[in-house]
């Protein structure tokens, strides 16, 4: 082989294993690159371990802090929840007691008698706390179980007044006095609209005692206002009488204990009083005149105090004359069932033996 041919061979096997000296040069750089990668990689890691370390008393103080925040946030939280929670308490126990008042109050106007006795003794007698609503619930309702007879002459609840109970003769007033009673007071219309008469004092109900007690000075009172001052009717005292002697016998009825009364009719008259005006010889003139004019009346003069006025159907009327400020009266209707009213009304000759002006 030629030595021209030998390089030419040289040639081309240095081109097909890349080993020409372009080649040479290529894998001098490289070798330089790598060099300067791993220079770097040194670098980085050198940096790496002079990183800065923070202060470890700072970052403690720092997450106190912020966990002394979190801890104030939440006891805010928890405050206005514990505040929150409280109001509802106390709206459910406002709710509670709302719901516990309204089941009594209906309870009580579904109640009866004997129901609504047994609630005035535990809500007014025994003062079981209960609201004014109920309580004046309470009272209107009792009262109106004792007056329920007068529903025949247009019972109704006064629309002037919470505690007026009125009907087309007369008007009702009903209170409860300091010792828990139940004071009814009467007003009857007078003929002349230019005086107007006090309301008058009459019955008083006791549910503790079961009694029922009238105050017969009041029922005198009626007689003088009819007889003396003619502000009522004798028609108005008949009724009224009546219609009192209907709630007695409901009342009756009911378990309660009426005490004699000048206006119960239940029975024959049998009835000794005291009057607190003496029988002057006025008086007595009065009374003689009218029973001389009239054939069925008779006056008989028993002793030099006593003396006896004879009337017709068997009825009857002694007087005493005790001393110069009373007289003793004894009334027999016979066997009429009568009041003392009813007495006084037909035989109005003998109201000056009771009754006088003022």
């Amino acid at each position: 082989m030629t030595k021209q041919e030998d390089l030419d061979l040289q040639e081309v096997t240095a081109e097909n294993h890349g080993t020409t000296e372009p080649v040479e040069e290529a894998s001098s750089t490289e070798k330089e690159m790598a060099n300067e990668v791993e220079e770097i990689r040194e670098e980085a890691k050198i940096h790496e371990k002079e990183k800065v370390v923070p202060n470890s008393t700072n970052q403690t103080d720092n997450a106190r802090s912020t966990i002394e925040q979190a801890v104030n946030e939440n006891q805010a939280y928890l405050s206005g929840k514990q505040h929150d929670h409280e109001d509802i308490v106390d709206l459910i126990a406002a709710a509670e007691e709302e719901l516990a008042d309204l089941r009594l109050r209906k309870y009580l106007i579904e109640a009866d008698f004997n129901e609504l006795l047994v609630a005035y003794h535990r809500y007014v007698l025994e003062d079981t706390p209960i609201s004014a609503i109920a309580k004046t619930s309470l009272i209107e309702y009792f009262a109106y179980e004792i007056l329920k007879p007068l529903n025949d002459i247009g019972l109704e609840l006064s629309k002037q007044a919470y505690d007026v109970w009125e009907t087309r003769y007369f008007s009702i007033n009903y209170s409860l006095t300091p010792q828990k009673e139940l004071m009814f007071s009467f007003v009857l219309p007078t003929i002349d609209q230019r005086y107007q008469v006090e309301s008058i004092n009459l019955m008083r109900v006791s549910p503790e005692q079961m009694t029922i007690e009238i105050d017969d000075d009041r029922v005198l009172a009626l007689i003088r206002h009819w007889s003396v001052e003619r502000v009522f009717s004798a028609s108005q005292i008949t009724i009224f009488n009546h219609k009192l002697n209907q709630l007695f016998a409901y009342a009756r009825k009911l378990g309660f204990t009426v005490d004699q009364t000048l206006l119960d009719n239940t029975k024959p008259l049998r009835l000794d009083i005291a009057s607190k005006f003496p029988a002057t010889q006025e008086v007595l003139d009065d009374i003689f005149i009218v029973t001389m004019k009239n054939p069925q009346y008779d006056m008989e003069k028993l002793d030099d105090t006593t003396y006896k006025v004879l009337l017709d159907k068997g009825q009857s009327l002694q007087i005493s004359l005790k001393d110069t400020t009373r007289t003793d009266l004894a009334i027999s209707s016979g066997d009429y069932h009568r009041s003392v009213i009813d007495f006084f009304i037909n035989y109005e000759f003998l109201v000056p033996l009771m009754v006088r002006k003022d």
